[in-house]
């Protein structure tokens, strides 16, 4: 047979059923226990012919590897790393990558943020130089160490024999792309809150936690015992002073208070007094905020109040989120380690990387998210599932979790810095660009 004949594709077919029937064949001569009867010498004269014959392909194979560079690391990205693109590579099978990854391998190329904003500049021009090296890859397969061999250590170029991504699939560039963006793959569900019982729903959320023996926040629990207090429950004076009590040990906290009466409010249960008493918690609070977000970005009392009157559906906002805002835990019920962010920590955030004008009035010039501020939180929920097993390793050895530079976090034509507290604290998140 000429091989020469046959493409690159239909040899790979060739040595994969070569390589079938070498070890059918291997496993049949196992089976025959009489090592000089007829069919034991037939098999064997197959093995060897096959065996041969896998060799003579493997040959051929080996021999365009090394004529031709099939893909370069220029290459992957102009088909598809350049479009983000899920994509399926086939690697030679006399390749190491063919090893230890076996036939093929799903998923993305990883990029870190110089690489690519190298890479996007060389396919400007039309004859581009074609470079072998390393690529990195985020699979989808369920063997973890699999996967994380193949972000951290990873592939050549040279070692791909082929590759295939969705015809479905646009040719969109969304790297450093302008404008407003909404998360990709959103699915809105309508929800039905009649009938809903927050303080019961918050709960049975933290009696899992409870029962899996995972382990629960300071804020959750102080949450908890304040929809027991709602609930009509009585609570133990032990409880109520590490918990629900301010420092003087007998009156309770802003929290639990606003928490209380929020949900009386709700219900229509209070009476002005009530109502009088939650509305001065909620300024004190909101203005709490406000003096951390100045303070944080610089910002005098003078130039803060001349905000208000430029911008006052901006301050509106502004206030609204700082109203509404409790310190929250950010990661699943299941992480033993769990990420949670505080009321500096989100001011922090928000004043830094959200509204463009309290950074007009700063001396401090940051980067800005390109989402609504419901998907912010969205986006760093979603970054913190995708990290998980990399922040529950830092944070169970007692280190903080760090990703920034050229290692930030790729989502959606941006890279992310984000710093977490070896206590589970996130100290920023944010767009580098």
């Amino acid at each position: 047979m000429d091989l020469s004949a046959l493409d690159t594709k239909g040899l790979q077919l060739l040595h994969a059923i070569a390589q079938e029937n070498v070890e059918d064949f291997s496993a049949q001569m196992e089976q025959e226990t009489d090592v000089e009867s007829g069919k034991f010498k037939q098999l064997a004269e197959y093995l060897l012919n096959s065996s041969i014959w896998e060799g003579t392909v493997l040959a051929e194979i080996e021999k365009r590897q090394k004529e031709k560079l099939n893909f370069s690391v220029e290459d992957l990205f102009v088909h598809a790393g350049q479009y983000d693109k899920f994509v399926s590579v086939e690697f030679y099978r006399n390749s190491d990558a063919f090893a230890k990854y076996g036939e093929s391998v799903n998923g993305m190329i990883v990029y870190g943020r110089k690489q690519r904003k190298d890479l996007t500049g060389s396919i400007l021009v039309e004859n581009y130089e074609r470079n072998d090296g390393i690529i990195l890859f985020n699979s989808k397969v369920k063997d973890q160490e699999l996967n994380w061999q193949l972000k951290t250590e990873g592939f050549l170029a040279s070692e791909v024999c082929s590759i295939s991504t969705f015809t479905e699939d646009p040719n969109e560039v969304v790297y450093r792309k302008p404008g407003k963006r909404e998360i990709p793959n959103t699915i809105t569900i309508p929800f039905d809150f009649e009938g809903f019982e927050l303080p019961v729903m918050e709960n049975q959320q933290t009696s899992w936690k409870f029962k899996k023996n995972t382990k629960v926040l300071s804020h959750e629990l102080t949450r908890y015992f304040t929809n027991e207090l709602i609930m009509g429950k009585d609570i133990p004076e032990a409880i109520k002073l590490e918990f629900l009590y301010d420092d003087t040990g007998s009156q309770f906290k802003e929290d639990v208070l606003i928490q209380f009466y929020g949900y009386g409010y709700e219900k229509q249960l209070l009476d002005q007094n009530q109502k009088n008493l939650l509305n001065k918690l909620l300024k004190s609070r909101a203005d709490r905020r406000e003096g951390l977000l100045k303070g944080d970005l610089s910002i005098s009392n003078k130039r803060f109040e001349q905000f208000k009157l430029d911008f006052p559906d901006a301050y509106r906002q502004t206030r609204a989120a700082f109203l509404k805002f409790t310190d929250e835990t950010l990661s699943e019920n299941e992480t033993q380690h769990p990420v949670y962010w505080d009321e500096e920590r989100f001011v922090h955030i928000y004043g830094r990387h959200y509204v463009d004008h309290f950074i007009n009035m700063s001396t401090y010039k940051g980067t800005h998210f390109q989402y609504s501020f419901k998907d912010i939180r969205r986006l760093l929920c979603l970054v913190l599932k995708s990290l998980e097993d990399e922040i529950e390793a830092a944070l169970s050895s007692g280190r903080n979790y760090n990703k920034y530079g050229d290692q930030g976090y790729y989502f959606d034509g941006n890279y992310y810095t984000l710093k977490i507290d070896a206590d589970g604290r996130l100290m920023t998140f944010f767009p580098m660009s």
